[in-house]
């Protein structure tokens, strides 16, 4: 590219050669010279690198080696790219619409911008949509209140995943992000930006764990207290809520 593009979307892939597929498509109509799209493959043994070599045309940057996991990839992805903002788009999700606009329409200062996502069930079946202006940094205490793959982050001020966090280091790095630059240097803009398919990748972490890796998130801020109410909250719902509304056969 001869000038740097104001978008780079970073996909992160493993195996994953359908899921790469229906995630380079939905870029396709959207794909200009303002848009950098950046692969990071995990030494793929099946297809994937043969659709990688198909759409080498559409794909700016591409390093096909083993990580460490999926925000040792990620880190990587904001290393090799070189656009104004970034956008992670990882195998299998769906860009909705043109992001150029968004940006161009947020202030100059903004460190990140955030949008909506239909989020989609692992049967293919709709969700719900996720994504609301922000009020506050503590709603990121009570878990991830947007979609990663609905989040602009600015390249000169981003921060790296944190590798010690398994499951929740976007949230982590999201949390502290606006706390550094605080809510006035982020930009909500109210669109549908993607599609996202929860594939259940935290389910397959037991309770104990993503617990552990909450109160750690907890200490790390020094919002200890928190560790409590998750707890008390945890049990309520398991203990309490759950047993009366499966009596009176309510779905929850």
């Amino acid at each position: 590219m001869a000038t740097s593009p104001l978008l780079s979307i970073i996909t992160v892939v493993k195996n994953s050669s359908d899921h790469l597929t229906r995630t380079i498509k939905s870029i396709i109509p959207f794909k200009s010279d303002e848009i950098e799209y950046v692969v990071v493959d995990g030494a793929s043994i099946d297809d994937t690198c043969n659709v990688i070599e198909s759409y080498k045309e559409l794909i700016d940057v591409c390093v096909s080696e083993t990580d460490k996991g999926v925000y040792d990839a990620m880190n990587k992805g904001i290393a090799l790219a070189h656009g104004k903002y970034l956008l992670f788009l990882n195998a299998g999700d769906e860009l909705l619409t043109d992001i150029i606009p968004i940006i161009k329409a947020a202030p100059e200062k903004a460190v990140m911008i955030y949008g909506r996502a239909n989020m989609i069930n692992p049967d293919g079946t709709f969700d719900y949509i996720k994504g609301k202006r922000l009020k506050s940094t503590r709603r990121f205490l009570k878990g991830m209140p947007l979609c990663h793959q609905a989040i602009l982050y600015r390249r000169d001020r981003m921060l790296l995943y944190d590798l010690s966090f398994k499951v929740i280091s976007d949230r982590v790095l999201t949390y502290n992000l606006l706390k550094k630059y605080g809510l006035r240097r982020s930009f909500y803009a109210d669109q549908i930006m993607v599609t996202y398919y929860q594939d259940g990748f935290s389910g397959s972490f037991t309770d104990n764990f993503l617990a552990a890796e909450d109160a750690r998130f907890y200490r790390s801020v020094g919002k200890s207290y928190y560790i409590a109410i998750k707890r008390f909250n945890f049990m309520f719902k398991h203990k309490i809520k759950r047993p009366i509304l499966r009596v009176l056969r309510i779905k929850y």
